[in-house]
């Protein structure tokens, strides 16, 4: 099954948990090395106690050599444990860390993507849903490393204990009370000390940010353009020291920290084994116990002290993180959002009644008693300044919002009747920030009809469409001609201009059978008499199509059968661009201003 982000409460219980899920066998593999490595460990300490006592035996002539040899040979086979346990470990550990970081990244774009619309467009859920597919990766490592880490030392310390304990009650519950400080010394240090490189890590993250300024390739022009590389640098400097200082005191205060425990540690690891020098002298232990038992409880203390303590700190601080992973999967999801689009159905209206729209969370009404209806087959356009409603328009169309009053009709029937599948089969779009798909040219035009794009009839019909829209020759020209990867990530791939990238967008766009087509300001980059003529050409590929444009700038409005003037929330004018420039109304007035952008320089 693998691992799955369902909605629950996730807490550190689910540490390995997760893991497990991801890589079962692997996970089980990690845990029985750790307790076993841990077992060893303390294996070593009896067998070491009896070697030593046999090797007195030999000496005083109550042993014989053949006695020693099983105990030699134990020790060796401990040894070799030791060192291949180790590595065998990090093999198991480091399949655990793909396989999980894989699957527990696919299940957050999965969640991501099945996230209701109006949670995409806050801020603040899409900064938490960010933080926690971003953190996957170190906290799935880290988290497995010192859970594993912990139950080592854990199994150590156990057998460490019922060892002495073996030898002597009162001993054992002496030395139990003596760990006791250095456990709580360990544990309020490394708190300390996660908390001042915390704090330091704000400061490092903006020096990151900075020095992304002065060496990314998006930056170079603006660098060069306006000479900041100065100011720059003295702000990424008083980042660095303020990091630098944060880091220094935290360091200066752990290693001060470091001294006083050493010695602390030590003191108490020495009286313990004066409580065994007292022990051996009346007669309760051998030499062999006492020498490894000895050297047993300064590695038991220097473990609680260097390793428990820090692992406790840093397992209690993923809380956080499981609490932010937690949020995140129990987000609203869409209903159907992975769904593929169905088969669109014969396209005869759509119908605006008395629409009532505010976004979630806001006291402003974007649609106010919004009426209009689209018939099959014509172009129309809708305009209108900047907060008038018209992208909010294909939103409501697309379903990605559903909390509105009133009605909206498709073919007769309420919008929100229709499922997530059925609603992607009706409609296609290209938006003002159209994806630049990193993948070849062709896979960039034919994904937009997913269901067939492995049909020889879809190769034929991208073909055609790259030649109606004017960039056949030059897609075709490419190193790998429609097999070029397009974008920055590979050595082979090439970036292609803006325009070209919007009519490859346009393109993927005509490859969707859904009737009813959506231009929202896709050509906002392009000067205004490019983005006429591109228009022209689109309009002419897609009739018998009905499409909608949205844009503010009025060089398209021209092709459409009726235009829609957005002011408040509500269709002020509306009609085709004749009669509107008639009316001497907002459109008119529009128009007028921008008309001279779209006069070529032979008639300037």
């Amino acid at each position: 099954m693998g691992f799955q982000l369902k909605p629950r409460k996730y807490d550190l219980r689910h540490l390995l948990g997760m893991p497990l899920a991801c890589e079962p066998l692997c996970t089980v593999g990690v845990v029985a090395q750790k307790v076993l490595t841990g077992a060893v460990n303390v294996l070593w300490v009896l067998v070491e106690a009896e070697f030593i006592d046999r090797g007195i035996g030999l000496v005083t002539g109550g042993e014989t050599m053949a006695g020693m040899l099983p105990l030699l040979a134990a020790m060796l086979l401990i040894v070799a444990w030791k060192r291949m346990g180790y590595s065998f470990g990090r093999i198991l550990t480091r399949r655990v860390e793909v396989s999980a970081v894989y699957q527990m990244s696919v299940e957050a774009v999965k969640k991501r993507a099945r996230l209701k619309f109006k949670l995409i467009e806050d801020d603040k859920v899409w900064e938490l849903s960010n933080r926690v597919s971003s953190d996957m990766k170190k906290n799935v490592w880290y988290m497995t490393q010192h859970t594993c880490n912990f139950i080592n030392g854990l199994v150590r310390i156990i057998g460490v204990f019922l060892i002495i304990f073996a030898q002597s009650i009162g001993l054992g519950i002496s030395c139990l009370f003596l760990s006791l400080p250095v456990l709580i010394f360990s544990v309020i240090s490394g708190k300390k000390t996660y908390k001042a490189y915390k704090e330091a890590a704000v400061f490092a993250r903006r020096g990151e940010y900075l020095q992304g300024i002065m060496t990314d390739r998006e930056s170079i022009h603006e660098r060069a353009l306006f000479s900041y590389v100065d100011h720059v640098n003295r702000k990424w400097a008083e980042q660095a020291a303020k990091c630098r200082k944060i880091y220094a005191g935290a360091t200066a205060r752990k290693e001060a920290r470091n001294g006083v425990s050493s010695v602390l540690t030590n003191t108490i690891a020495t009286v313990m084994v004066c409580f065994l020098i007292a022990e051996l002298g009346r007669g309760s232990l051998t030499i062999g116990v006492f020498i490894a038992l000895s050297k047993a409880i300064y590695e038991m203390i220097d473990l609680m002290h260097n390793n428990i303590g820090h692992s406790l700190v840093t397992l209690a601080h993923y809380t956080s993180y499981m609490k932010d992973l937690t949020a995140f999967a129990n987000m609203e999801e869409q209903e159907g959002a992975e769904s593929l689009p169905e088969k669109p159905p014969v396209f005869e209206s759509l119908e605006f009644r008395h629409v009532t729209f505010r976004y979630p969370g806001t006291e402003k009404d974007i649609l106010k008693d919004f009426s209009l209806k689209l018939e099959a087959g014509k172009h129309y356009a809708f305009v209108g300044e900047n907060g008038a409603g018209k992208t909010t328009v294909t939103k409501l169309l697309t379903g990605l919002y559903d909390e509105y009053q009133g009605e909206i009709l498709i073919n007769g029937r309420e919008l929100r009747e229709y499922t997530q599948g059925q609603l992607k089969g009706i409609f296609t779009g290209v938006y003002q920030d159209f994806a630049r798909y990193y993948d070849t040219v062709a896979d960039n035009v034919l994904m937009g009809d997913i269901l067939e794009m492995e049909n020889e009839g879809s190769v034929k019909r991208m073909e055609g469409h790259l030649r109606e829209l004017g960039i056949w020759k030059e897609m075709k020209s490419l190193p790998q001609g429609l097999d070029t990867p397009l974008g920055k990530l590979d050595e082979g791939s090439v970036d292609i201009s803006g325009g070209q990238w919007q009519r490859v967008a346009m393109a993927r766009c005509l490859m969707n059978p859904a009737p009813i087509q959506i231009l929202d300001e896709p050509t906002a980059a392009l000067d205004p008499i490019s983005e006429s003529r591109l228009y022209e050409e689109f309009e002419q590929i897609s009739r018998g199509r009905t499409t909608v444009f949205i844009s503010h700038r009025l060089g398209s409005t021209g092709l459409a059968d009726q235009i829609f003037v957005l002011r408040d929330g509500r269709v002020a004018e509306s009609g085709n661009h004749q009669a509107l420039m008639e009316m001497q109304g907002q459109y008119a007035q529009m128009y007028e201003s921008q008309k001279s952008w779209y006069q070529s320089e032979s008639q300037t």
